[in-house]
């Protein structure tokens, strides 16, 4: 299905009433409740069940204390409270809003502003998480206007370009988060790898890489290890879906599989290989070598080319230089202009995945089948049914 204009959507939905649109399951805006948030509910614990098992499994030993089940526990809850209230108070404001402009829908009121509205919900994440999640919304806007602008002729995504964008902003990223190394609590910021603090000439070592032993070691050690990490999702991808027959899963396998641990063992190699040279050269370490390693192990991108991960090097190093901004008073604190673009980023996807699913990310087509339960699905094949004869 191809992008439904506002000019289309004004001449042939404004009329319709909200349960075609908006509650397809029932008539009644009241009686279509209870599925509504059963629905949500239900989609909203399983989607984050799966999310917060794997960070308790990242987190290892960090879990033998139990304060720390206590803090997974409770940001599980607010989580899915945040999934429930976001998936279904937005089609509630729907209704209400064609209620309150004389029962008529606009392009801007079906989804885009209730969406944006109930974006407020946004504040029952902890602060340490809110971050992460704006962070991954304003990713996924981008990638989508990007998508439009190549649907339109106006750019053409090429591999080289995601590649470029990938090394440009690796380089930055990895240059701040340098910089970030001293402080005592860094911002939060969701990214495979953490570089190690710049070595100080004052900690009293004869090594001036920032690391110990052999740099030979250090380096391999560093493929090897981020090698198996990509090698064991790639595989686990490939091999669960077809448990029931795990030989011939296993026979299965082929070098296209080993094309993620291929990026993530040469991404982390290069880089230290990078700074090991540097600091070997000067005679000292400094967070500026990370801007030639970030940018050379860049290119390890071709490996497995992503345009989301592209776009999301390039906004890691923005959230981390707004950082620098905030501490600078260059951005005013007093104003929380992260929840702003957050909201802003719902309402535009969440109308996407309904008015424009050509362009919508995949990520936010599988959030919101996950948490609605199938719900959306519904409201978007009956979409489709009143407006399919105007495309």
């Amino acid at each position: 299905m191809g992008a439904v204009s506002k000019p289309v959507f004004d001449a042939v939905c404004s009329d319709v009433s909200c349960n075609a649109l908006i509650h397809p399951w029932n008539e009644s805006c009241i009686n279509g409740l209870p599925l509504l948030y059963k629905s949500a509910l239900i989609g909203s614990a399983k989607f984050y069940s799966i999310i917060y098992l794997a960070q308790i499994l990242m987190r290892g030993k960090k879990m033998m204390r139990k304060e720390q089940w206590f803090k997974m526990g409770e940001y599980y809850v607010r989580s899915t409270l945040l999934g429930l209230l976001v998936t279904a108070t937005g089609p509630n404001l729907s209704c209400l809003i064609r209620k309150l402009m004389g029962d008529k829908f606009t392009y801007y009121t079906y989804l885009i502003l209730p969406f944006t509205l109930n974006g407020l919900f946004i504040y029952l994440e902890p602060p340490s998480r809110r971050g992460l999640v704006i962070n991954l919304f304003c990713n996924l806007v981008i990638e989508y206007y990007l998508k439009v602008l190549q649907r339109a002729n106006y750019l053409d995504i090429t591999k080289t370009r995601q590649t470029l964008m990938f090394m440009i902003g690796s380089s930055f990223l990895f240059y701040l988060m340098r910089l970030e190394g001293d402080k005592k609590e860094r911002t939060p910021l969701f990214w495979f790898f953490t570089p190690e603090k710049v070595r100080r000439k004052t900690d009293g070592s004869k090594n001036v890489c920032p690391h110990e032993g052999p740099c030979e070691k250090h380096v391999a050690k560093s493929f090897a290890t981020y090698f198996g990490i990509g090698a064991g999702i790639s595989l686990a991808r490939h091999i669960l879906p077809q448990i029931r027959t795990p030989i011939k899963a296993i026979s299965s396998i082929r070098g296209k599989h080993f094309k993620l641990a291929m990026f993530f063992g040469s991404y982390i190699g290069i880089y230290r290989a990078v700074i090991c040279y540097l600091c070997r050269k000067k005679g000292f370490d400094s967070a500026t070598y990370a801007l030639p390693a970030g940018y050379a192990a860049g290119l390890a991108f071709l490996f497995s080319p992503s345009l989301g991960l592209s776009i999301a090097s390039l906004t890691a190093a923005f959230k981390l230089f707004s950082t620098i901004l905030y501490e600078k008073k260059i951005l005013p604190s007093d104003v929380p202009l992260p929840e702003i673009m957050y909201c802003f980023c719902q309402g535009t996807l969440f109308n996407a995945r309904v008015v424009d699913p050509g362009a919508c990310p995949n990520y936010v087509l599988n959030l919101m089948k996950s948490c609605s339960h199938g719900t959306s699905e519904l409201v978007f094949k009956s979409f489709t049914e009143v407006t399919k004869n105007s495309m």
